[in-house]
């Protein structure tokens, strides 16, 4: 699915580079394709990922993965995959400070 992107950005799941950060952020488009492409990408490189959902919660993104060939409960259960999820903790957090 993102054979164009990985040739404009010139790299492939074989020539990663395994201490690699990335941080992606959108303003006015929505760039949340590329969220999906980099946890694919990575994960089928074989590398390690540290993912922080702050938008979407972790089935969502295992839904959109699953459709791109990627199992994110299997990745997460072997630990290639440490998902945080941000959105509940921070709403758990918000609910605590307000008494709910």
């Amino acid at each position: 699915m993102f054979v164009e992107l990985n040739s404009i950005l010139n790299t492939s799941p074989d020539d990663v580079t395994q201490t690699e950060f990335i941080l992606l952020s959108d303003r006015k488009a929505d760039a949340s394709f590329l969220i999906h492409h980099y946890l694919s990408f990575y994960l089928k490189a074989g590398c390690k990922v540290c993912f922080v959902g702050l938008v979407q919660s972790f089935s969502h993104y295992s839904a959109v993965a699953h459709r791109l060939g990627v199992n994110l409960v299997q990745a997460r259960e072997k630990g290639q995959l440490v998902f945080v999820e941000a959105l509940k903790a921070s709403a758990a957090v918000m609910l605590d400070q307000t008494g709910w």
